[in-house]
């Protein structure tokens, strides 16, 4: 494990007038510039335990360290303004424009306007919002995964060195939360934070997290271990019950896009004619093309019935390219956009949308087919060790 940037000795949190703890002496280290993902059964502790590490909660005994520092008794205030705090209803200010809400740790930490104004146009193309068009909008103004996003942008605003996070995408519809997650994993590569990450969904935990702590009751670690080991070899039946069937599947939340290879189809652009259509389908094995515009962004599938007879546009034929995706993708995002796209196969585009290659079913199969053995020989290597485990993997 790489250097904490937080770390936890002890921490316990009994509220008055209860008997047992609803933090029970936790004692965690969480690695600089990693996600690290609480998740666990509903009433367990895993908010409680976050809302300690900025002290939005004091706890009842134990010791906070941030950067090697003991935070446990500094100025609440000062020690917030050092951690960002991203939650699932995003807690925009309504009455201030989104500049505004982003400027606002920056401000009371005394920034000059100049300073201010070029921080939150960073941002906010960091996060994928065009400045000019956003700065001076309000929150009812935007949609629900724009919202979320200036979230981001304002936890982020004065750089913090950590991030907590308690169920951003939880209140976004599905479609929209696997882009925003990948958005920010995309993001996450680039501002390399740490994250403590709230979730109470085992598949986002895995697609999300570089470790994950699944907590028990009054957030006793139960495994605390990258999603790779978990998958293959759970610490108790606890862990195993809380995974569930399909391990398998769950799998390909760890493998991304960009980590196979990609298959090639043919290609055309949006001016070639009907001739130059058919050459490309009968110079290919493939059963139809893929029709690109002037930055290669992908468009629609032709295939021969599907070009017109008399040289027309192809803006209108075949069917749409519909199942895009980035390289942070994972395989299951990918399988998911297969099964509800117009075609069998996902097309992979770079951060401006331009084609790259081709998902296929084939290629999901074959890295389950890998993530199966990988499995199978880790439950192997644990049962012949010192320590074996007592759960065959799900």
């Amino acid at each position: 494990m790489t250097e904490a940037m937080i770390r936890l000795e002890g921490l316990t949190k009994r509220y008055p007038g209860q008997r047992a703890d609803a933090v029970e002496a936790l004692d965690m280290e969480i690695p600089d510039g990693e996600i690290v993902v609480l998740v666990g059964p509903s009433g367990c502790g895993k908010t409680t335990t976050m809302r300690l590490i900025n002290r939005l909660i004091e706890p009842t005994g134990g010791r906070i360290y941030l950067e090697g520092k003991d935070v446990t008794r500094a100025n609440p205030d000062k020690l917030r303004r050092r951690i960002g705090y991203v939650i699932q209803q995003v807690g925009l200010f309504p009455h201030m424009t989104i500049a505004d809400n982003i400027a606002t740790v920056p401000r009371l930490e005394g920034w000059d306007d100049k300073r201010i104004r070029a921080r939150i146009d960073e941002l906010l193309e960091l996060v994928g919002l065009e400045p000019s068009a956003y700065r001076h909008r309000y929150p009812k103004e935007l949609s629900g995964g724009q919202r979320q996003r200036v979230g981001v942008a304002r936890a982020l605003s004065a750089d913090p060195p950590v991030m907590l996070m308690d169920e951003p995408f939880g209140a976004i519809d599905p479609i929209t939360r696997d882009r925003l997650q990948n958005e920010f994993l995309r993001l996450q590569s680039e501002i390399r934070k740490t994250i403590v990450f709230v979730t109470h969904d085992i598949d986002e935990a895995i697609k999300m997290g570089d470790r994950i702590a699944i907590l028990q009751e009054r957030s006793v670690i139960a495994q605390y271990d990258t999603p790779e080991h978990i998958l293959s070899n759970p610490a108790s039946q606890f862990v195993a019950n809380f995974i569930g069937h399909g391990a398998a599947l769950k799998r390909l939340n760890l493998s991304r896009v960009g980590d196979i290879d990609l298959e090639q189809w043919p290609t055309v652009g949006a001016q070639d004619d009907r001739a130059g259509v058919l050459a490309a389908l009968r110079a290919s094995e493939r059963g139809s093309v893929l029709l690109l515009d002037s930055e290669r962004r992908p468009l629609r599938w032709l295939g021969a019935r599907d070009v017109p007879s008399d040289d027309g546009a192809l803006d209108d034929a075949g069917l749409p390219a519909d199942a895009m995706l980035g390289l942070e993708a994972t395989l299951n995002d990918a399988l998911n956009q297969m099964l509800q796209s117009n075609y069998a196969a996902a097309v992979v585009v770079d951060p401006e949308g331009a084609y790259l290659g081709v998902v296929e079913f084939s290629a999901v199969a074959k890295a389950v087919q890998r993530m199966r053995q990988e499995a199978v020989d880790s439950a192997r290597a644990a049962a012949a060790g010192t320590h074996p485990r007592d759960v065959v993997p799900a």
